[in-house]
């Protein structure tokens, strides 16, 4: 059901550190194994150890934090592509994503209010931010699964594959692998800065990347390309 261990949490943060190192990736894919969940949430089996012990529970929510924050920072488009179950950890690990994309028969959810606990990876912090304050509250209030349809609707998935959510998420990300890494790299920064920031100084932000963009051999190319004429080629530089 591949849920969000510690051990878990420490391997995906290893694996986004040396995709965001290596040159030869231009795009992220995340899935999980088996067929039954993308995530089915975090090991229930290791909350005990938190129980009537202060700080505890808060050193695990800082691992998922820093988890979470390593995909927010890679420099590289991510598209989640997520199947079954995919609940309390596991929709906090996808809202970490770029892009979601499921398939028609996904249930999503966060279901910790059902423990007497609620979401401590992000999800009261990043659902809000997507899909307004009510209506995230909404499904960590209630604790309810919603549908690939409902999830569409609401604005946290970005697609719903007709056949299968991982081929769909890999043709996207090729799609996207075609662009210049520093230009998708530039947007996915500009747009996660700003977006905590008053709107001037987002602005700010935004027209110093602008101008940094320009700088690069990637930006000179496609103007190049498009004043004569001819389809660019693409070097991510």
């Amino acid at each position: 059901m591949n849920v969000m261990s510690r051990a878990v949490g420490e391997g995906l943060k290893e694996a986004f550190e040396a995709l965001a190192a290596d040159q030869s990736v231009q795009a992220v894919v995340l899935t999980g194994s088996g067929e039954r969940a993308f995530m089915a949430g975090a090991n229930i089996k290791e909350f005990p150890d938190a129980l009537g012990h202060p700080g505890q529970a808060y050193a695990y929510a800082l691992q998922l934090h820093e988890v979470m924050a390593e995909i927010e920072a890679c420099g590289k488009p991510v598209v989640a592509a997520l199947f079954g179950f995919v609940l309390g950890g596991g929709l906090e690990l996808a809202l970490a994503c770029d892009f979601r994309v499921c398939d028609e028969k996904t249930m999503l959810g966060l279901p910790e209010i059902k423990l007497g606990i609620f979401p401590g990876g992000g999800g009261t912090q990043r659902l809000p931010r997507l899909i307004g304050t009510a209506r995230a509250m909404e499904l960590m209030m209630s604790g309810e699964p919603i549908s690939a349809q409902r999830a569409y609707e609401l604005g946290i998935v970005n697609r719903i594959a007709t056949g299968s959510s991982r081929d769909e998420a890999l043709s996207w990300a090729g799609q996207l692998a075609k662009h210049s890494l520093p230009a998708l790299a530039a947007i996915k920064a500009a747009v996660r800065e700003g977006i905590e920031l008053p709107l001037a100084a987002g602005l700010k932000r935004e027209a110093e990347r602008f101008d940094q963009i320009f700088q690069t051999q990637d930006s000179r190319e496609g103007i190049e390309a498009f004043l004569e004429k001819r389809s660019p080629r693409v070097r991510h530089q």
